[in-house]
C-alpha cells in the first residue's frame, strides 16, 4: 500500500510540475491560486514521508491540518469564483462554519496528532460539494455548454466532485458498516486521486490566457 501512497505522489508531482510549465497562461488569473495549492500539497506530502523518521511527527497531525488548509482553501476560492451576492454569503458562511467546526472537532478528538478527524472531512466534503454545484449553476447559466470543457476550472471542479462524491460514501461505508479495511481503502483512495490529479493536469493544459475567466480584480 505504500507504493499506491508513493504513486498518488508522483501524480501530484507531474501535475505540478504541468503546472509550473504552462504558468505563464493563468499567471494573473484567479487559476494560479490552483498552482500554489499544489505546490503545498506536495510538500505536506513529502513532510509526511519523512516527518516520523526525522522528528517523530506523526503523520495525523499534517493530514489533519492538511483537512483544514484544503476545505477552507477551495471554500474561499470558490467564494472569489462566484457571481452571485446570495451563494457567495452562502460560502462565507460555509467557510466560517467549517473552520469553527474543524478546531472544535480538533479540541474534542484528544489529540490531532493521533485521531484523524473525520468528523471534519465529512463535513468539508459536503459543503464542498455544495460550493461546485453552485459554480456549475453559474457556468452553466453563462456559457454554451458545448465549450464549457475548454474551461480549466471545469476540469478543477469535476475533480473535486469525483473525488467527493465518490470517496465520502465508501469511507462511511467503511467506518460504520463494514470493519475498516486499509487496503481497501487506499486502492480506492489511490485510483480517486488518478482521476482527480489527471484532471488538475487537463486544467493546466487546457489553460489559455486569451479565453480563461475569472482575472485577477486590479485596483
Amino acid at each position: 500500500m505504500e507504493a499506491l501512497s508513493s504513486y498518488s505522489q508522483y501524480l501530484e508531482l507531474i501535475a505540478l510540475i504541468i503546472g509550473i510549465i504552462r504558468y505563464k497562461e493563468f499567471k494573473n488569473h484567479k487559476f494560479k491560486y490552483i498552482l500554489y495549492f499544489l505546490v503545498y500539497v506536495v510538500l505536506n506530502e513529502f513532510a509526511a514521508g519523512v516527518s516520523y523518521e526525522l522528528f517523530k511527527i506523526p503523520n495525523t497531525l499534517l493530514y489533519n491540518i492538511y483537512i483544514l488548509i484544503h476545505f477552507a482553501f477551495f471554500l474561499a476560492w470558490f467564494h472569489t469564483l462566484l457571481s452571485s451576492a446570495f451563494r457567495k454569503k452562502i460560502i462565507r458562511i460555509f467557510f466560517i462554519l467549517y473552520v469553527s467546526f474543524w478546531f472544535i472537532n480538533a479540541i474534542f478528538s484528544g489529540s490531532i496528532a493521533d485521531n484523524f478527524l473525520s468528523y471534519s472531512f465529512s463535513l468539508g466534503t459536503l459543503l464542498l460539494i455544495a460550493a461546485v454545484a453552485f459554480y456549475f449553476v453559474e457556468m452553466l447559466s453563462r456559457e454554451v455548454v458545448l465549450n464549457i470543457t475548454q474551461s480549466p476550472y471545469f476540469w478543477v471542479c469535476f475533480g473535486i466532485l469525483i473525488y467527493c462524491v465518490t470517496y465520502l460514501p465508501f469511507y462511511i461505508t467503511l467506518l460504520f458498516f463494514i470493519q475498516e479495511n486499509p487496503i481497501i481503502l487506499s486502492v480506492v483512495l489511490f485510483l480517486i486521486n488518478c482521476i482527480q490529479y489527471c484532471c488538475i493536469a487537463i486544467a493546466f493544459i487546457k489553460a489559455n490566457r486569451r479565453t480563461i475567466e475569472h482575472p485577477l480584480e486590479t485596483n
